[in-house]
């Protein structure tokens, strides 16, 4: 099984355009989501697939907004990137988009999303990272980053927080391991940042491990929860369910294959809440939208190099339910209308 989670080097850079594909945006894999209060839309942006056979990938830069019953396109805007990771800013109202991947090298580019589309506002020179985590700490009101890659088996470990344009490093003796692809919500009842799982870094010639591990941040250190929960994994979908106040995971990738499962962590114990659901991916990334009450998945891989998905799912709190969409098609030169 090849997830190409660590993608970091070597591989070529194609343009893509943003096909619609059965009214929906093109299938992919390591794409973002987020839930923008504002708008009340779910975001989806960027994001790669496979192309010749698995010997190169097309990386996206397009935008879309889900509003329960279809995706529509927004205008393309910024760099082709992949692994690229979302947050809402509560108090400023806008996405905010940290890290990634450009297919050349990864950034530590920090853009915000307005009327016009991602304008960068900063650069974190010390984490150039795909795949990282990042969340918005309301109650404290700032970003927190951990993690991701720089190149490949190379893993930041390193805790950082901005706020406004300052990046400052939280230094503590007892952090999580480097790790990618790793889960990070932020818990807004209890005001803790919520780590779970992720890739490690393995000796060479061996696939780097899946993490299985379940860490709180409360602004001023990690604490490693031992708890029993989901089996090792990378590449989940995660996000916070803010009327039942707990974090919801589905799926991902570890040592038995692609996973199909949904769990939930309150702050006390991880609870397995379904085995039915969206087929088994990794990279089935999730957004909770506030307005509707409910858990949105679109795309992910569960396969390779022909496996990436472009299907958008909803969890209602109790069962999953596929969502038959259809995407606004514009006719301008800016959306090109293409089947």
């Amino acid at each position: 099984m090849r997830l190409s989670f660590t993608i970091i080097g070597g591989s070529a850079l194609l343009a893509a355009t943003a096909l619609v594909q059965h009214g929906e945006p093109s299938k992919r894999a390591h794409h973002a989501l987020v839930y923008d209060e504002t708008r009340q839309r779910v975001i989806m942006t960027g994001g790669s697939t496979p192309t010749d056979s698995g010997r190169s990938f097309a990386f996206f830069n397009d935008l879309w907004e889900f509003d329960g019953k279809r995706w529509t396109p927004r205008p393309e805007s910024g760099e082709r990137i992949s692994g690229v990771r979302l947050a809402f800013d509560s108090k400023l109202k806008r996405v905010v988009s940290f890290g990634g991947f450009t297919g050349q090298a990864a950034t530590g580019a920090v853009r915000v999303l307005d009327d016009t589309g991602w304008r960068t506002i900063g650069l974190h020179a010390d984490m150039r990272a795909a795949e990282p985590g990042f969340v918005y700490d309301s109650k404290r009101e700032r970003f927190v980053a951990f993690g991701g890659s720089t190149e490949s088996r190379q893993l930041h470990g390193r805790t950082w927080e901005l706020q406004s344009t300052t990046w400052t490093e939280v230094v503590g003796s007892n952090t999580p391991p480097a790790r990618q692809a790793h889960v990070m919500v932020f818990d807004e009842k209890r005001g803790r940042t919520v780590l779970f799982g992720g890739m490690g870094s393995g000796p060479m010639g061996q696939p780097p491990p899946s993490l299985g591990d379940t860490w709180e941040f409360d602004g001023k250190s990690w604490t490693q929860r031992q708890v029993a929960g989901p089996s090792a994994r990378n590449g989940a979908g995660a996000t916070y369910d803010t009327r039942r106040g707990r974090v919801i995971l589905f799926g991902g990738a570890g040592a038995t294959g692609f996973l199909g499962d949904t769990w939930s962590w309150d702050g006390a114990e991880w609870k397995k809440l379904s085995d039915v659901g969206p087929p088994p991916r990794a990279m089935g990334y999730l957004a909770y939208d506030k307005a509707r009450d409910r858990v949105v998945l679109f795309g992910g891989r569960n396969g390779y190099p022909n496996g990436d998905q472009n299907d958008t799912w909803e969890w209602d709190g109790t069962t999953w339910r596929r969502v038959t969409t259809s995407a606004a098609r514009e006719t301008s030169p800016d959306h090109p209308d293409q089947l």
